[in-house]
């Protein structure tokens, strides 16, 4: 009976990204050979900010995009596109479509704890302006 306890105790702890893993992640921000530019990061969980790239913040995760915007006076992004991350379930987070359910899988998704940013670092490059 108590090997039976082990291995469930062990198999709900394992399977439950909210109780595993955390809700923020470190996000780098770089503008290029541009320095000195403000950044925002924005996702459903709130706006971060970077004051002078480069430049990292703790964003919470929000199994979502995060949009990143950066500005300096008399430059322009070099491509529009460059400005997103896109989100990707956490490998924790796939257990509770067994073990935890629509339940767990929900916890996990509006908490943030489910997803995690496809990489931690974004190079958002900017040209000078004509």
């Amino acid at each position: 009976m108590k090997k039976i306890y082990c291995i469930f105790s062990l198999l709900i702890l394992t399977s439950c990204a909210s109780i595993t893993e955390s809700k923020y992640q470190s996000v780098s921000v770089t503008t290029g050979s541009v320095t000195g530019a403000m950044c925002e990061l924005t996702n459903s969980k709130g706006s971060y900010y970077i004051n002078e790239t480069p430049g990292t913040v703790q964003v919470k995760n929000g199994c979502d995009p995060l949009t990143v915007v950066c500005k300096k006076k008399g430059y322009v992004p070099a491509d529009l596109n460059a400005g997103t991350l896109r989100d990707k379930a956490k490998p924790m987070a796939w257990g509770n479509l067994i073990f935890g359910g629509i339940i767990g899988i929900a916890v996990d998704r509006s908490s943030g704890a489910g997803c995690e940013y496809a990489k931690s670092t974004i190079v958002y490059r900017l040209k000078k302006a004509d």
